[in-house]
Formats: structure tokens, sequence, C-alpha cells
């Protein structure tokens, strides 16, 4: 069944975004038609980052409103089968997605509860150090914690997908190592065409593919490249990095546009280094959510075909889904 339903063609071809923390319950409708218009399906909405429990738990709520009332364009989902019913029925499919487990405050038990409620995927880290390990952004790189390795077991235990985006090398190499179901990268590039710490070396995208797990590529400016505005061209030279390297097939997309403030910046304590002061700039070509529908054009001029643009459009991770959550 789940072969099936992910197989997939270019006539049926699905548009998932594995992070899109600017579509939340109050930009929903405007954010609803710049997806249709960039031909977006689905979308991994930020439930919280270094929010706590109760933050969380309020932002779940505003969430299921979305999905209980009808008048609004978007489904909560928690398997495959209703992000391709959501899309038949012209409605965006809202995965909810933890970047990082505050939330769970240092709880492996709220992992179970936080499922049941619709969260599917939880990242360990946001950029530091927290219970569960280090993130890509401390020096330490100290790898996952006791209390991380219990997060990933409970993980598989309620099917919850394990993302080692914003993570340190050493915790996500070790979350791979732990974990029994695929591990994904929703939003990072390689590290090996842009040298930052957000994105991914070689080993690790190595040791995600062989999971069975997806890269999902980032549109942020400084994990494009180091110097000025980036073009969807050098996006997709990750792209091109990542297939040469495990194939086609462990390449998504994790867009991650985002319209922070300067004090959002602050709250979330961003490294200068790595991150520019808001505004942000995004690629040329690929500057917004409506623009999604850019990106295929682009992988075919760089030789992918029409079954390999189907899968990084976004059969790649609802394979990857699938194997986490089950049919």
């Amino acid at each position: 069944m789940i072969d099936t339903l992910v197989s997939g063609s270019h006539s049926d071809s699905l548009c998932l975004v594995a992070a899109a923390p600017s579509v939340t319950p109050w930009s929903l409708r405007s954010a609803h038609e710049e997806l249709v218009a960039g031909g977006v399906d689905a979308v991994f909405a930020t439930v919280a980052s270094l929010e706590g429990t109760a933050a969380a738990v309020t932002r779940v709520g505003q969430w299921l409103g979305v999905h209980d009332d009808p008048r609004h364009p978007a489904r909560v989902v928690t398997s495959t089968t209703e992000i391709l019913a959501a899309k038949a029925a012209g409605q965006t499919a809202v995965v909810l997605h933890f970047q990082g487990t505050e939330p769970l405050a240092g709880d492996p038990g709220l992992v179970g509860v936080f499922a049941r409620l619709g969260v599917r995927v939880v990242q360990l880290t946001y950029n530091y150090r927290t219970r569960a390990g280090d993130g890509c952004c401390e020096p330490g790189d100290a790898g996952l914690s006791r209390y991380g390795g219990m997060l990933v077991d409970r993980m598989n235990e309620h099917r919850v997908a394990v993302d080692v985006a914003h993570v340190g090398v050493r915790t996500a190499l070790d979350a791979v190592e732990r974990s029994s179901r695929p591990v994904i990268a929703s939003h990072a590039n390689a590290r090996a065409v842009c040298d930052s710490p957000r994105n991914l070396p070689d080993e690790l995208i190595a040791a995600i593919a062989a999971t069975g797990g997806v890269i999902g590529l980032c549109a942020f400016q400084s994990f494009i490249t180091a110097t000025g505005k980036p073009s969807l061209d050098q996006l997709v030279d990750h792209a091109v990095h990542i297939a040469e390297l495990v194939g086609p097939e462990h390449v998504g997309l994790g867009l991650d546009f985002a319209d922070e403030s300067e004090e959002e910046y602050d709250f979330f304590g961003y490294d200068e280094r790595y991150y520019p002061r808001p505004p942000w700039v995004w690629p040329a070509g690929l500057e917004w959510l409506h623009h999604a529908r850019n990106i295929a054009p682009a992988l075919a001029s760089r030789g992918f075909t029409p079954a390999e643009i189907d899968g990084i459009l976004g059969r790649n991770f609802l394979r990857a889904l699938a194997a986490v959550w089950g049919s």
C-alpha cells in the first residue's frame, strides 16, 4: 500500500516543503494563496522551537482549530494518505513540526502526548546545546545525550520522524545510529558546496541516506552561498551534490521561508557569523512560496529526469514519512 501511495508519476506530482515557518494559523488564508500559486501541496509548519510546553500546546490548539473549521483551506495531517487526500480536496496539508525539543521539558513521555495531538516530526536541537545534545552552532559538538537517546527511542516508538536540521554533526550521527527508522534533515544544504555549520558534511548526508532519509534543500541565503544574493541555480548546486553523493531519491525541499523581525532575531539568538540580520534576501527566481513552480524547470535544466524531479518536489519525503508513520 505504501509503495502505491508514494510511487506517483509526473501527472500526479506532489510538492511538499519540509520547513515553512511563515505558514501559521493566522497567516493561513494569504499563505494558502501563495502555496497554490507555487504549486505547493503540503508543508511542515513550525509549532515551536525554543518555546516551552504551554506555548507549544497553545499553537497545536490553534492548528487543530484550523483543521476543524471548514472555512479554512488546510488540514492537519498525520499520514501520507491524509496528505494525498488533502491535495485531492484542494487543501494545504499541514504537518506539525517541532524545531527543537524544548516543548518536551525534559520528559520523553511527552513525545507520545504530542504525537497524539498531531506533532509527527521533531527536530532534536535548534542551533545550540539542549538537554538532547549539541546544536550545529555549538562549538563543543558533544553528541547525543542519554536523554536525547531516550527521545529518539520514543520517537521511533510513536512513529515521529527524527529531524536533524540545526543539529550538531556528532549529535546527528549519534541519532542516525540510534534510530531504527529513517532520519530526515528537513531543511539543510551540503557543506561541501557552502561551508556553513548549518549545512551537512558528506559523512552525515551519507548516514541519513543510509536510513532511507531525505535532506530538504534550504533557500536561506547564507546556507546557499557565502557571498551576495544567491540564485535558484546555486541552490540546485546543492541538489546536484547530494544527488551525486547518495542519489536524487534522498533530496527534497525544505525552503524555510521566514520573515522575521529584529526582535525575533534576538529572541532566537542567531549567530551573526552564520545568519545575517534581517531583512533577509532569498534566491533570485525563488523569492517566496509562490515561486516554487520555478524549481522543477531549474532541476530539469541541470539534467534531472521527470521522475527524479517528482521525487525531489515531494515524493521522496512522502516515501520517508510513510516508512516512519506507517500506512
